[in-house]
C-alpha cells in the first residue's frame, strides 16, 4: 500500500502525526520487508499502520497507554485490513515485548526515554535503526545527549517545518504546523 494520506485515517483525539512528517519519519527508519518495528508511544497508529503497509512480511508491535488512543488505533487496523501489527496497551518499555527486532520509533515516551533505550540497546539486533520524533528542545537535548552517551552511532537531526495554505476570501495563506525534529541512529558496539 505505502504512503497513506491524513484524511484516509480515522481521527481521534490524540494528536496524529502528519503526512508530511510521517513520510520521512519511515523513509528514516529504513524498514525492510521482514522488518520488526516497534512504535512506542503510538496514540492513533499512524507511523505504525504505514509503516506495517512497508514491512508486509514483518510485524509492528504498537505500544499506547491511552485508552482513548486505542480505540482509534484499533479501528484504524481495521480500516487498513492489517495483520502485521499487535496493539500492546500500556507504558514502554516495561510492556514492550523482550524479542528481537530491527527498528524502533519512539514518538512519546513519556519521560522515560533511557530506559527505552536501555531496552532498545539490550534486545534490538545487530544494525538496528531507531527514529525519535520530537517537538520539544528539552526532548531533542535529552535524546541527543543519551544517544552520545550510550555510544549510538550515526546520529542525525533534521527540522521539519511544514506550512499549509488555506483559503481567505480570494488569497490562498501559509499557515505553520509544529516543528519537528527528528532523530536517527543506529544500534552502536556493546
Amino acid at each position: 500500500m505505502g504512503h497513506i494520506y491524513d484524511c484516509e485515517f480515522v481521527q481521534g483525539e490524540l494528536p496524529m502525526t502528519k503526512q508530511e512528517i510521517r513520510a520521512i519519519s519511515i523513509a528514516k527508519l529504513q524498514l525492510n520487508p521482514d522488518s520488526v518495528l516497534i512504535d512506542v508511544g503510538a496514540g492513533t497508529g499512524t507511523i505504525g499502520i504505514e509503516a506495517a503497509t512497508y514491512c508486509r512480511k514483518g510485524k509492528v508491535y504498537a505500544i499506547e497507554k491511552e485508552l482513548k488512543g486505542i480505540e482509534t488505533l484499533k479501528n484504524n487496523i481495521g480500516k487498513f485490513d492489517l495483520d502485521n501489527i499487535e496493539i500492546i496497551v500500556g507504558r514502554a518499555p516495561e510492556s514492550i515485548p523482550e524479542i528481537a527486532y530491527d527498528r524502533m520509533f519512539i514518538g512519546g515516551s513519556t519521560g522515560s526515554l533511557k530506559t527505552i533505550l536501555d531496552h532498545f540497546k539490550r534486545y534490538s539486533k545487530e544494525n538496528s535503526r531507531i527514529v525519535i520524533n520530537a517537538i520539544t528542545l528539552e526532548t531533542l537535548s535529552d535524546a541527543t545527549k543519551l544517544l552520545k552517551e550510550m555510544k549510538f552511532k550515526n546520529i542525525e537531526v533534521i527540522n521539519v517545518s511544514i506550512g499549509r495554505g488555506k483559503n481567505v476570501g480570494p488569497y490562498t495563506m501559509m499557515y505553520g504546523e509544529n516543528p519537528i525534529y527528528i532523530i536517527t541512529a543506529n544500534k552502536g558496539d556493546e
